[in-house]
C-alpha cells in the first residue's frame, strides 16, 4: 500500500468510527487511532493537560487506561484524529482564495532580515517577525523552540525580545512544543505568537475550533514553518555511534545532503541515510507549507540567505507590513516560476 493510500484508508476508518457515535471520544480512542498506529506527530498539544499522557523523548505513551470516554481534550486537539479541515479553513481563513497545492493565501514574497542574526537560518525572517510582534505589543509572549545542544530541541516561552535569538536556526528533531500552551495560560499570557510545524498549526486551530464554551479563547498569532519531515531522537544515537567523541554545533540541509558542523569540521551525510530516521507519523502528513497558519515561512531555494513567506490571513499581513515599514525586513516580489516550483514541491510531499 502506498503512503497516500495509507492516509486515505486511515482517514476513512476514523471517519466511519466517528459517525457511529455522537460525541468526541477520549484517551482510549486516541490510543487506538493514533498511538497504536504510530501516526502521532508529537505536536505536544495533549501533553501536560492530562496526567495519563507522557512523552519519553519522541515517544508518546498513555501510561494508564483513561477513564474519559466523552469530550476528551486530547482527542479534540490532535491533528491526526478525524477533522473537518474545510470547516476549520473556512473559520480561520474565510474569504481567502484557496490553492489546492499550498493552501489559502493572499500573496507570496521572498524576504530577508536587514540585520544578521546569530545562528539564523536562511533569511532570519521568523526571528525578526517575532521581535516585531513583541516590541509592537501585538503579543504578550512567543512560543519558540531553542536547543539544549546542537540537536536536542528545547521549547520555551519568551516575553523579552532579547530571548528570541536563543531560538534562531532550524530544529530537525521533533519537539512537542505545544505542551507550553498551558504554561502560557498559567502565566497570564493572553496573546501569544507560536512558531510551529504544519501539524502544530493544525493542532492550534483545533484547540480553538473545538474549544468548550466555558474555556477561555486562545488568541494565537501562528507562524507556520515549511516542513517535509522531522527526525526521531534515535538520530542522535546514530551520530554518537558513527562519530564517537565529536560534538556538533549546527545542522543544515543546503541541498541534497545534510551538513553537521562539529569540533572537527563539517561532516556530511547523504539524505538517504538521514531519511531512515524520519518519524513514522510524518509520513502521513500532506501539508508542507503550514496551510492554516497566519503566515508561513520556509527557505527560498534559488538564493541562499532569503526566505519564502506566504501571507495567509490579514493578521499575518499586518505583521509583515509592520516589519517592512520599520525597515527590519526586505520583501520582494516572488518569481512566478519559483511559485510553480513551490507548488510542485508541496505536491511531492
Amino acid at each position: 500500500m502506498t503512503c497516500p493510500e495509507m492516509v486515505f484508508t486511515l482517514i476513512a476508518s476514523i471517519e466511519n468510527r466517528c459517525k457511529e457515535v455522537d460525541r468526541m471520544p477520549g484517551g482510549m480512542q486516541l490510543k487506538t487511532e493514533v498511538l497504536a498506529t504510530s501516526t502521532c506527530a508529537l505536536c505536544g498539544a495533549c501533553l501536560d493537560w492530562c496526567p495519563y499522557l507522557k512523552n519519553l523523548e519522541d515517544h508518546l505513551v498513555l501510561r494508564f487506561d483513561c477513564p474519559v470516554t466523552e469530550q476528551g481534550r486530547c482527542y479534540s486537539v490532535c491533528p491526526r484524529t478525524f477533522t473537518d479541515w474545510q470547516a476549520i479553513n473556512d473559520r480561520f481563513l474565510s474569504g481567502v482564495d484557496y490553492d489546492t497545492d499550498i493552501g489559502a493565501f493572499q500573496t507570496v514574497y521572498r524576504v530577508k532580515s536587514r540585520q544578521s542574526i546569530r545562528d539564523q537560518q536562511d533569511g532570519g525572517t521568523v526571528s525578526t517577525l517575532l521581535r516585531t510582534a513583541l516590541l509592537d505589543e501585538l503579543v504578550d509572549g512567543v512560543l519558540v523552540t531553542g536547543k539544549e545542544d546542537a540537536l536536542t530541541p528545547w521549547p520555551f516561552l519568551a516575553e523579552d525580545a532579547a530571548e528570541i535569538e536563543k531560538a534562531a536556526g532550524s530544529r530537525y528533531l521533533v519537539s512537542p512544543s505545544l505542551r507550553k500552551i498551558i504554561e502560557a495560560r498559567e502565566k497570564g499570557l493572553e496573546k501569544l505568537a507560536v512558531v510551529g510545524r504544519p501539524c502544530q498549526v493544525q493542532a492550534l486551530r483545533k484547540m480553538e475550533f473545538n474549544r468548550p464554551p466555558d474555556s477561555p479563547a486562545l488568541d494565537v498569532l501562528s507562524i507556520g514553518l515549511f516542513c517535509m519531515w522531522s527526525l526521531s531522537w534515535a538520530f542522535k544515537d546514530y551520530l554518537a555511534k558513527t562519530y564517537p567523541g565529536l560534538t556538533f554545533s549546527r545542522m543544515a540541509i543546503p541541498q541534497h545532503e545534510v551538513e553537521l558542523t562539529s569540533n572537527e569540521g563539517i561532516k556530511s551525510l547523504p539524505m538517504e541515510t538521514v531519511q531512515e530516521f524520519i518519524r513514522t507519523g510524518c509520513r502521513y502528513c500532506l501539508d508542507m507549507t503550514s496551510e492554516l497558519a497566519d503566515i508561513s515561512v520556509g527557505a527560498f531555494e534559488p538564493v541562499p540567505g532569503w526566505n519564502t513567506v506566504v501571507i495567509r490571513s490579514d493578521r499575518g499581513k499586518e505583521l509583515l507590513d509592520r516589519a517592512v515599514s520599520q525597515d527590519l525586513l526586505q520583501a520582494e516580489e516572488y518569481p512566478p516560476e519559483e511559485l510553480n516550483r513551490l507548488r510542485q514541491a508541496s505536491r511531492n510531499k
